[in-house]
C-alpha cells in the first residue's frame, strides 16, 4: 500500500528544497558582495595612490600601463582614470560594457583635486553562483530525495492485526509503562562544551590593573575580517613586536626622576587590539602611558605608510588610557572610552588629582562627547592629547627612529 498524503508531503519537500536553494544562493550573494566591497575599497585606494603623480603630470603612457596592470584581474570589468576637467586619461577592464559595483575616489595634489579614478568590479551572475555552490545544492537535493523515500517507507500502512493481538499488545505496553514509572530519569552526561567552558574556572583569576592602556585598530570597513588567518597573524605579530620594542626602548629612554613605571602586556595584539596594564595609578605612570600611546600611534602610522607603498595590508591605531574608580574597573572603562577615539587619538580618563598634574605637563583638552555618552561616568570628563611639548616630542622622535631603524619583521 502507498503512504498516505504523498502529494502533500511531496509539496512540503519541494518547498523545503526551494527554500534551501534560495538561502544558499542568497548567502553566497551576501558573502560575495561583502568580499567585493572590501576588495574594491582596497583596490581603489591603491589605484588612487599609484595614479596621483602620473595624473598630475598628465603622463598618459604611465597611466595606460597602470590601467593594464589593474585590468589583469578578471573581476575588474571597467577602469577609468580622469583628469580634473573630466577628460579620460586612461581606460581598462576586461568587459567595459558589463555591469558591476562602482568604486570612485578623488585624486588630490596639494589639497587640490587633480583628477579621479573609477573602478568597477564584476557582480557574480546567478549562473556563476550556482556553479560555485553546485556541491551544497546537490547535497541538499539528495537529502530531500532521501527524505521523500524515507517517508514512503515509514508512512506506508502495515497490515492490521487481529483484535486479540492488539489487546495483548496494549496490555503489555501498559504493564511495561507501570513498571518503569517510579524510576527517576537518568542524568544526562555532561557535554564537551560544558567541560570546555568550566575549565578556565580552575585557573587563577586574571590580574586587575588600576590603569589600562588599550590599543585598538581603526578599522571602520572591517577589513581585518577579510584577511586570511595566516596574513592576519603575521600582521598581529608585527604589531606585537613594535609594542614590545616601544615599551622597552621608551622605558630605557625615560628620565630617571623617580620610581620607574612597571608595564605589563595584559593582552597581546589580536582582532581587538592589545592591552597594557600598570600597577601604579600615579601621575608619572599616567604620563608614561601618554607618551607610550603617542609613540604607538606614530609607529603604526609609519608601518601603514610603508605597507601601503608596498601594497600590503595595514591599519592605523587609536588608544585610550583609563584609571579604575569606585564605579568601574580600568579594563571596562577602556573598552567604553576607545569607542569614542578617532584615528591616531590618545584619550585619557583619570582622577581629578592626577589630571590636574598631567595638564601642567601635557597639552590636554576636553572631549566633545555624543549626547548618549555624556551620561556615562566611565567616559565622561575624558581628555584628548593634542600634542607634545618640545622635549617630549624630541624624546618620542628619538625612540621612534631607534625602533624603526631596526628590522621589525
Amino acid at each position: 500500500m502507498n503512504a498516505p498524503r504523498q502529494g502533500l508531503f511531496a509539496s512540503i519537500v519541494a518547498i523545503s528544497f526551494a527554500l534551501h536553494t534560495a538561502l544558499i544562493v542568497e548567502g553566497s550573494v551576501h558573502q560575495l558582495a561583502s568580499t567585493r566591497d572590501a576588495q574594491g575599497q582596497l583596490l581603489i585606494r591603491q589605484l588612487a595612490e599609484d595614479a596621483t603623480l602620473s595624473v598630475a603630470r598628465q603622463d598618459t603612457v604611465s597611466l595606460a600601463l597602470l590601467a593594464n596592470r589593474y585590468s589583469e584581474r578578471a573581476d575588474v570589468v571597467s577602469l577609468r582614470i580622469l583628469a580634473a576637467d573630466g577628460h579620460v586619461l586612461a581606460t581598462g577592464g576586461s568587459a567595459p560594457s558589463r555591469s558591476g559595483q562602482l568604486f570612485q575616489q578623488i585624486l588630490l595634489q596639494d589639497r587640490t583635486q587633480s583628477g579621479q579614478v573609477e573602478l568597477t568590479l564584476a557582480e557574480a551572475s546567478l549562473g556563476e553562483i550556482i556553479r560555485l555552490q553546485w556541491l551544497p545544492l546537490l547535497l541538499s537535493f539528495f537529502i530531500h530525495v532521501l527524505l521523500w523515500l524515507f517517508y514512503r517507507v515509514v508512512a506506508r500502512p502495515k497490515l492490521s492485526w487481529s483484535l486479540s493481538d492488539q489487546t495483548n499488545t496494549n496490555t503489555a505496553d501498559e504493564a511495561d509503562s507501570t513498571t518503569h514509572e517510579p524510576n527517576t530519569p537518568a542524568v544526562p552526561e555532561p557535554s564537551l562544551q560544558l567541560k570546555t567552558q568550566t575549565a578556565p574556572a580552575a585557573n587563577a583569576a586574571p590580574v586587575s590593573y588600576p590603569v589600562i592602556l588599550r590599543v585598538a585598530f581603526d578599522d571602520p570597513k572591517s577589513l581585518l575580517e577579510t584577511l586570511t588567518p595566516s596574513i592576519a597573524q603575521k600582521y598581529f605579530s608585527l604589531c606585537q613586536k613594535l609594542l614590545e620594542e616601544a615599551i622597552r626602548v621608551l622605558g630605557a629612554a625615560m628620565p630617571n626622576d623617580g620610581e620607574p613605571t612597571e608595564l605589563s602586556i595584559v593582552s597581546p595584539f589580536g582582532m581587538e587590539g592589545a592591552l597594557v596594564g600598570v600597577n601604579q595609578n600615579s601621575a608619572p605612570a599616567l604620563g608614561h602611558l601618554l607618551l607610550l600611546a603617542q609613540l604607538i600611534n606614530l609607529l603604526s602610522d609609519a608601518v601603514y605608510r610603508r605597507n601601503r607603498l608596498e601594497k600590503r595590508f595595514a591599519l592605523h591605531t587609536r588608544t585610550a588610557i583609563t584609571e579604575a574608580d569606585d564605579t568601574s574597573d580600568s579594563k571596562t572603562k577602556s573598552n567604553l572610552l576607545i569607542q569614542q577615539a578617532k584615528t591616531n587619538d590618545v584619550l585619557i580618563h583619570a582622577s581629578n588629582s592626577n589630571l590636574s598634574r598631567l595638564i601642567i605637563q601635557f597639552s590636554l583638552s576636553a572631549m566633545e562627547l555624543a549626547q548618549e555618552s555624556k551620561d556615562n561616568t566611565a567616559v565622561n570628563e575624558a581628555m584628548r592629547l593634542n600634542g607634545l611639548r618640545n622635549e617630549q616630542a624630541q624624546l618620542i622622535e628619538r625612540v621612534r627612529a631607534q625602533i624603526l631603524g631596526k628590522p621589525t619583521e
